[in-house]
């Protein structure tokens, strides 16, 4: 079972689990089976949610996550549209564990997002992308001076060290493994000119009538 607090809804600063600390208080009383997830649009602006997923990992209640992002509230943007450091910095904490071994670690990735002015395929195939790239960053990270900086408390060093990974440009990398598994170097592009929206709105239209589905 996954708990997803959100600081509003159904109220507002005074809902059922409002925040990440409640959601652990939560998930550790329910039993081994309970987790957090973090939507990262859930949070007040400007919380350090790379902090919350530090912790959560700490205490092996990290169970996933709806990426996304956000300019102010639950905007369910793009990934990496509106924060790329922060979501670099989150990826930072999770390959962390990952190199680190923590025990039972293996965290759900979900997107969740809403495209109300985007080709929702081309939105996923962006968001997708941007994650990958953060994952790749976050790889790059020289791992024992970040350690050094952290032991010295040295926090210029430290964020040296994560901006040198973070400005580093990984779209080679990136390019290189989509060609590998078979897939296209530029998605966005090659779904355009496959025509496949054009035909499946023919299929679909987007209103029937009185009724309004089909291809959005």
């Amino acid at each position: 079972m996954f708990l997803e607090h959100k600081f509003y809804e159904p109220a507002f600063y005074s809902t059922v689990i409002n925040d990440w600390g409640t959601s652990y208080y939560c998930a550790r009383e329910l039993g081994p089976q309970a987790f957090c997830l973090v939507d990262l649009g859930h949070h007040a602006p400007n919380v350090n949610i790379e902090m919350i997923v530090a912790r959560l990992i700490q205490f092996g209640k990290l169970g996933g996550f709806h990426f996304n992002d956000s300019k102010y509230g639950d905007d369910d943007l793009d990934s990496g549209s509106i924060k790329p450091f922060q979501l670099f910095l989150i990826f930072n904490e999770l390959v962390d564990a990952e190199l680190s071994r923590v025990p039972d670690f293996a965290p759900a990735h979900m997107l969740d997002q809403s495209h109300n002015v985007t080709d929702p395929i081309e939105s996923l195939m962006t968001s997708a992308a941007e994650l990958s790239r953060a994952y790749v960053q976050a790889h790059l990270v020289d791992r024992a001076a970040l350690r050094e900086a952290q032991e010295e408390c040295d926090a210029l060093a430290a964020l040296a060290a994560l901006k040198q990974a973070f400005t580093t440009d990984v779209s080679p990398i990136l390019a290189v493994a989509r060609e590998r598994e078979g897939g296209a170097i530029d998605p966005v592009a090659t779904y355009r000119a496959s025509g496949y929206r054009r035909r499946k709105a023919g299929e679909r239209p987007a209103r029937v009538g009185a009724a309004a589905s089909g291809i959005v």
